[in-house]
């Protein structure tokens, strides 16, 4: 299938192709070897808007999976860590969106979308790697939240 991207597409792709050199490549080798959560970059991705980009407009985003893919490629070529926060962003999203309830998307999605609040994925057990299907870690509710075991 051929394509060409649209003009907004090719502004996004530029930009982050600008700041994944002069901001994310200076740093991608510290962020590879120091192994700690990349915090600046996090703030960095959510004050450039990113994860905005594939969240329909309801939700605050700009409904774009393709910007999305485009935005990960360009920073990929730079820093596989900062990329993939985007992804781990995106996740709960797609998650919530394709089975959450309306009060769910309504209280979760806005805030992804945003960056207020961080998205994340448990999916590692010693006994079944990422078998999502094997996980035996159970959340049981609790007074002031969950109780993961």
């Amino acid at each position: 299938m051929l394509f060409s991207l649209s003009d907004d597409q090719r502004q996004v792709q530029d930009t982050i192709r600008r700041v994944a050199v002069d901001k994310v490549a200076p740093r991608a080798a510290a962020i590879d070897a120091d192994g700690t959560y990349p915090q600046d970059m996090f703030d960095l991705l959510r004050d450039l808007g990113l994860f905005t980009l594939p969240f329909p407009g309801e939700f605050g985003g700009s409904g774009s999976m393709l910007s999305a893919c485009v935005a990960v490629e360009e920073l990929c070529r730079v820093c596989y860590n900062t990329a993939y926060l985007l992804i781990v962003q995106w996740v709960p999203f797609g998650a919530i969106l394709a089975g959450g309830s309306q009060a769910q998307k309504d209280r979760f999605l806005p805030g992804l979308a945003t960056g207020a609040l961080r998205g994340a994925i448990s999916t590692t057990e010693a006994q079944s790697g990422s078998d999502v299907a094997g996980i035996r870690t159970k959340a049981a509710r609790v007074d002031g939240g969950y109780c993961l075991n």
